[in-house]
């Protein structure tokens, strides 16, 4: 009896050493299926991250994130959220994450079909914007026109005002209220999300949409730059065997840092300041532990993320 005590604790000491070597512990929560609502733009990057953790992304699910941290908002808590926008971290914060982790930050810009030579030529231009009351890149493009007129490049303000979108100037800055519902004009199309509006792109249902470095990185495997201005810097890319131009913002469009404007944005009875692009993870278990405990070993400016 001694001796098989002796051999059943020798087994689990090299069972613990073996995990201990590959990362583990024998309670370890990093197997089986995460639950996750991501945003598009973190797509890529968290489903990388899962992998690393050597659990299965088949239960993320790509949602914008304003509608993902109304879900939980309502009960229904994943084991990760991930976010492209640090001004709902507040609002996370207050369901008790087990941790946060800040991913970096993060530019915006546009992908067309067609080169387009200047700013002004997007009044010729068929847009997709993606809800802004289900994602947040859907507002930081009402922000964006209205910082293109403000600056001076063109105004994209009245196109977005024919949706219901509605605009009214502060001493310091904007607010903008947007419609629970947004009906789509014949030059701006709404879809409920931003892989839903790169879908109108893919299929020449529009010209251009509003995009952020994460995501265009994650669906181009290399970019060529073709132009540099004060307004952007231009690349040419292929996917799918279609070639698109991508124009990142430069300055104050970019959204790199907090605008100097205070521009809020009214989704029902919630204003929310619109701030610098920086995207955060969240998690609300062990396997969410899991997924950060990976993605803090990343290289996460392969993926567009600043520190």
């Amino acid at each position: 009896m001694a001796v098989r005590w002796l051999l059943l604790a020798v087994l689990f000491a090299v069972l613990a050493a073996f995990l201990a070597l590959n990362g583990l512990s024998a309670s370890s929560g990093c197997n089986g299926d995460v639950v996750g609502f991501v945003a598009p733009t973190l797509v890529k990057v968290i489903s990388d991250g899962v992998a690393k953790s050597g659990l299965s992304a088949r239960g993320l699910l790509s949602i914008g994130a304003v509608e993902g941290l109304r879900r939980m908002q309502q009960g229904v808590v994943p084991d990760l959220y991930g976010s492209v926008d640090v001004e709902l971290l507040k609002e996370v914060e207050r369901l008790g994450p087990r941790q946060v982790f800040v991913l970096g930050r993060f530019g915006m810009g546009l992908v067309c079909r067609t080169p387009l030579s200047s700013p002004e030529e997007l009044v010729f231009s068929k847009v997709a914007v993606a809800d802004p009351n289900k994602a947040p890149i859907g507002y930081r493009a009402l922000a964006a026109a209205w910082l293109m007129k403000k600056e001076g490049f063109v105004d994209l303000v009245s196109r977005f005002e024919r949706l219901g979108v509605r605009y009214v100037e502060t001493g310091r800055g904007v607010n903008i209220t947007v419609p629970a519902v947004l009906s789509p004009s014949g030059d701006v199309q709404v879809a409920s999300s931003l892989d839903a509006a790169w879908s109108m792109l893919e299929v020449g249902a529009v010209d251009c949409t509003f995009v952020h470095t994460p995501f265009v990185l994650g669906r181009f495997d290399r970019l060529e730059e073709v132009g540099r201005s004060s307004v952007w810097t231009v690349y040419r890319g292929v996917h799918g065997r279609l070639t698109y131009y991508v124009y990142f913002f430069n300055g104050v469009l970019s959204f790199l840092d907090d605008p100097s404007y205070e521009i809020y944005v009214i989704l029902g009875q919630q204003a929310v300041r619109v701030v610098r692009f920086e995207a955060f993870v969240a998690s609300f278990s062990e396997r969410g532990d899991c997924v950060i405990e990976a993605l803090r070993e990343m290289d996460l400016s392969s993926y567009g993320f600043l520190r």
